[in-house]
């Protein structure tokens, strides 16, 4: 099933600041986007889904971030939230992708994505995915525009059209709780594995993991904290990282959609940059 009726509206892009704040400063004079620095709070009033996304311009390995949806209820499915990382420039754009976008404007990227309790009935859920050869022109498109699955990485893939690799398609959760203030909140933990990391705050447990790999692991609260609960871990191999050692840094990004007639409030915090003191600008 493709996911990204999850996905995009290209709109602003702001940049993340070293102290971890968002600043509104536009990197392109675009039309609007819902997302307003780390937060949404937006109502679409059209009778199809609104996607938006907003890019960050540091280049880190992983990321601690927690995802806020706000005026929560069970039935609640207000849309997605969610997460980009390892976004970069594609560098085998083939056919039909290369006539239409030059290589720069074209990328390669991981998602993982969260709705709340309304969407699958009873129970919050995730999915991962990560996509090849997407030309810029096609980030406002159900699913980026990609049609095809392909199973595997193969490094220096060739893509005549943007490809999809299914990491983890929906995936129901134990958790987390609506709070009091009908906020609910996931914790997501995204890190690489390699050779004397000391990213991630479960890497321990995965250093047996082939070097290469990425971690995504979800909780329920902060898992630096006592009480924290591991709702899912996730750990994506070599075969569709592309890596076999440390990664290359690369972008993050944060994006939503809107379900028709809806309001989507929410927010993102950056709550641990990894390789934060490596950051590149561009």
């Amino acid at each position: 099933m493709m996911k990204i009726s999850k996905l995009l509206k290209l709109g602003a892009f702001a940049l993340l600041a070293a102290s971890l704040c968002f600043v509104s400063c536009k990197k392109e004079d675009d039309e609007e986007n819902a997302i307003d620095g780390n937060t949404i709070n937006y109502t679409n009033s059209k009778d199809s889904i609104y996607r938006a996304y907003i890019s960050t311009n540091l280049k880190h390995l992983g990321e601690l971030v927690k995802i806020t949806f706000n005026n929560q209820t069970t039935s609640s499915h207000d849309g997605v939230m969610g997460f980009i990382w390892d976004y970069k420039e594609s560098k085998s754009v083939t056919g039909s992708a290369a006539a239409n976008a030059s290589t720069s404007d074209t990328y390669n990227f991981f998602v993982i994505g969260f709705n709340g309790y309304g969407a699958s009935g009873s129970k919050p859920r995730y999915y991962i995915s990560k996509y090849f050869n997407i030309p810029k022109g096609q980030l406002e498109n159900d699913n980026f525009g990609a049609s095809t699955t392909v199973t595997t990485h193969a490094a220096g893939i060739a893509a005549s059209e943007p490809k999809e690799i299914v990491v983890q398609d929906w995936e129901n959760l134990n958790g987390p709780t609506i709070a009091s203030d009908k906020t609910l909140t996931f914790w997501v933990d995204i890190y690489p594995v390699y050779s004397g990391s000391e990213y991630g705050v479960d890497i321990a447990n995965h250093s047996s993991d082939d070097a290469g790999s990425f971690v995504v692991d979800i909780y329920d609260a902060d898992p630096r904290e006592s009480g924290a609960t591991k709702l899912d871990s996730v750990t994506i191999p070599t075969s569709k990282t592309g890596y076999t050692a440390k990664p290359d840094q690369a972008y993050l990004a944060k994006y939503a959609n809107v379900q028709p007639n809806k309001t989507l409030s929410g927010s993102w915090t950056f709550a641990k940059d990894y390789a934060a003191d490596e950051v590149v600008e561009e």
